[in-house]
């Protein structure tokens, strides 16, 4: 009874998509040919590879994102850094930095504020140029000053986005720290 059910049922439902007019099954016009299969395999492969090749080359040229020496470390010196932010506010120094494209390098001057608006003497002053992907290309310049602002060169450089950390000691005592994002062009830059 169950086989037989199953069949009756079957036959009943192809003459009946018949009398509406569906067709029963499904025939193509053109058969199927080792010619056709290479194409839809190559069409298909195709398009995988080249999703692939997208995704690798977004992967790469985008942002790798921030790599840390030690995490643990960084995270137990936080309050200190807040200390030494907070005694820097109380100096109430300020530091107006210019940069300019220089022979292929990246001539930094800086000149420094007290709250009075008096030249700040007597500091050892480093500029960083931190690149944020390869830390490779990194550069470092110590600024001299001649009695007004600190200047020094640091390069060569290449165009894209930088951090700019500048740091002032006085009498072997960090008292000053800055970081600042510039863009280096292919002949000018600026912060």
């Amino acid at each position: 009874m169950c086989c037989e059910g199953i069949g009756i049922m079957l036959l009943d439902m192809e003459s009946a998509a018949g009398k509406h007019g569906a067709p029963a099954g499904r025939q193509f016009n053109r058969p199927l040919t080792g010619r056709s299969v290479v194409i839809a395999l190559g069409l298909f492969f195709g398009v995988m590879f080249l999703a692939n090749f997208a995704l690798i080359y977004f992967a790469l040229s985008t942002l790798h994102g921030e790599e840390l020496e030690n995490p643990y470390d960084a995270s137990q010196v936080y309050n200190q850094r807040i200390a030494a932010a907070r005694a820097q506010d109380e100096l109430g120094w300020t530091a107006n930095v210019t940069t300019r494209e220089e022979g292929g390098s990246e001539r930094v001057v800086v000149d420094f504020r007290d709250r009075q608006g008096a030249t700040v003497a007597g500091l050892e002053v480093r500029a960083r140029f931190v690149h944020p992907f390869d830390k490779g290309a990194d550069r470092e310049a110590a600024l001299i000053s001649d009695g007004g602002a600190y200047e020094g060169v640091a390069g060569p450089l290449h165009a894209g986005r930088w951090m700019l950390i500048l740091e002032a000691l006085q009498d072997g005592h960090k008292k000053f720290v800055s970081q600042n994002k510039i863009v280096i062009g292919d002949s000018a830059s600026g912060s």
